[in-house]
């Protein structure tokens, strides 16, 4: 059984549903990012088919401090803004609201892409409507009891005069060296300590204000459950460092049911997408960023990534190794076979239906042609050459629009492949000189050849599937293997022992180039 349908047997169908996901803008979004979204994504959207009564949410987590300095911004401007709400840095760019929204709003546009999209909210703007001043009051007036649970769930002591708490200093406006210790009721007294945290400086402000109405936030395993209050969420999951024994779920499990008297949601462990094997860090720079990554391939395939592997399996995906994108292209046409035969029965079918656009044409839900993705990236290296004629060819009947938007569609993302992550070994250069491989060639091969360049003097250039017949009764006639027949052709103009389809590879040579070449060894 497909795993998003699986997961949601686990809940109350009677009941309403907000499926949550959430992330601090604290710089470009990383590509790992990327299944967290996806995976609560397909989640709603089973619970969608399924006729739940649900919503989705995502929230952009904008109320918390700039903890870490990502490697490509100039550290001269945004030192003076470590610990601030990002909310309230400048933009990198000049332009966006903000730091925060400069980077949310980049990372929402990658999963847009992919076509989740989910209804957006951010902390800040919660925080300053008073969405949480009623459990922000509760926290404060039953900060014992969330000491208590750090202490049995984390083994964490707190001591007398902690609070879960840090407000916005009127002075610095830094809220991550901001330590709360003590509370009347109304008031919360604090001080902007210079050496709480080693990645930002406080200001050394003391006094008194309200925690109320955007003054400050939770901190963060107080913050997550506080969010499962005020929104009414049900379900969300999160990876594995979270869901670590004595972790942030478990705290927030523990304070969400004790303190503010709800149940947690349902929740799930998902496991990441890591890049060449490694788990990625958005500071760090050391990955791919979201946007560039749902560039790599139309939105239906990207979303196919995710689903046809289940929430609790890491997905590795490497597009530096040059079989990877195609070999996903391949998996995604194997499992459009399976549905056009046998429905989403099974769990191939299942996962090309889970990987449609929601509201898609029905064209993607009855048969058509698939042109292999390899094929389309050989032959688009060939100018001369129709490719709608050799796809015509090999499905056996005219294609309809449909399918020729689906060739264009690859081809787009062909030419990038090939620019970017495709060995040599793909790519079909036509040799501008004879490649030296060529004098190896027998005799006979280079017989062949001769011979093969008085067909294709005599020979219209037009059909690529007529000059690949002749060549081929050409080798029956003069008794070589057709191997060593189409291999001399590929060493010849290739430099290499195996290629596309010769007649189309010969097609998009220029004739008197082809005859010149053949007759190399006059």
């Amino acid at each position: 059984m497909y795993w998003a349908d699986k997961l949601i047997k686990n809940l109350d169908k009677n009941k309403k549903h907000i499926v949550d996901d959430m992330k601090t803008p604290s710089g470009h979004a990383h590509s790992g990012s990327l299944r967290a979204i996806a995976t609560h994504g397909l989640m709603y959207e089973a619970m969608r088919d399924s006729n739940f009564d649900v919503k989705f949410t995502y929230i952009i987590n904008d109320f918390d401090p700039m903890d870490g300095m990502p490697v490509y911004l100039d550290k001269n401007i945004y030192q003076e803004h470590m610990g601030k709400p990002v909310c309230n840095i400048p933009a990198p760019d000049g332009k966006s609201e903000s730091f925060a929204m400069q980077y949310a709003n980049e990372y929402i546009s990658a999963f847009n892409q992919l076509d989740f999209k989910p209804e957006v909210k951010r902390s800040s703007e919660m925080y300053k409507q008073g969405l949480f001043n009623e459990v922000i009051v509760k926290a404060l007036d039953n900060v014992d009891k969330i000491r208590k649970i750090y202490k049995e769930v984390a083994d964490q002591d707190k001591p007398k005069g902690w609070y879960p708490f840090q407000v916005v200093c009127p002075k610095c406006n830094k809220i991550g060296t901001s330590l709360v210790t003590d509370w009347d009721g109304e008031l919360v007294t604090y001080e902007c300590k210079k050496d709480l945290v080693e990645w930002a400086v406080g200001c050394g402000e003391k006094g008194k204000m309200s925690p109320l109405n955007g003054n400050g936030s939770f901190m963060w395993k107080v913050d997550w459950p506080a969010h499962w209050k005020v929104l009414n969420i049900t379900v969300e999951g999160a990876g594995k460092d979270h869901f670590s024994a004595g972790g942030s779920r478990d705290v927030g499990a523990r304070i969400v049911k004790e303190v503010f008297e709800e149940e947690p949601p349902f929740g799930f462990l998902h496991e990441f997408l890591l890049i060449g094997g490694a788990k990625m860090s958005s500071s760090k720079g050391n990955a791919s960023n979201a946007i560039d990554f749902v560039k790599m391939f139309p939105a239906q395939v990207g979303r196919f990534l995710f689903a046809r592997t289940s929430y609790k399996t890491a997905i590795n995906f490497d597009p530096n190794v040059s079989d990877t994108i195609p070999d996903l292209f391949d998996e995604y046409d194997k499992c459009a076979k399976d549905f056009f035969e046998n429905g989403s029965g099974d769990n191939f079918g299942r996962f090309y239906q889970a990987s449609q656009l929601y509201g898609c044409k029905d064209d993607y839900l009855k048969p058509y042609f698939l042109p292999r993705f390899r094929k389309v990236a050989t032959y688009s290296q060939m100018p001369n050459i129709d490719i709608f004629k050799i796809f015509e060819e090999e499905k056996g009947s005219k294609l309809t629009e449909f399918e020729k938007e689906i060739i264009k569609e690859r081809q787009k993302f062909a030419e990038s492949w090939l620019k970017n992550y495709a060995d040599s070994k793909e790519k079909m250069l036509i040799q501008t000189t004879l490649p030296i491989s060529a004098k190896d060639l027998t005799d006979i091969q280079k017989d062949f050849l001769t011979k093969l360049s008085k067909v294709i003097t005599d020979f219209d250039l037009s059909d690529g599937g007529d000059l690949q017949q002749k060549t081929y009764e050409l080798s029956k006639e003069m008794g070589i293997k057709p191997k060593d027949a189409f291999g001399s052709i590929y060493q010849v103009l290739l430099g290499r022992e195996s290629g596309p389809k010769a007649g189309w590879l010969m097609l998009s040579c220029k004739k008197d180039f082809l005859v010149n070449r053949f007759n190399f060894k006059q």
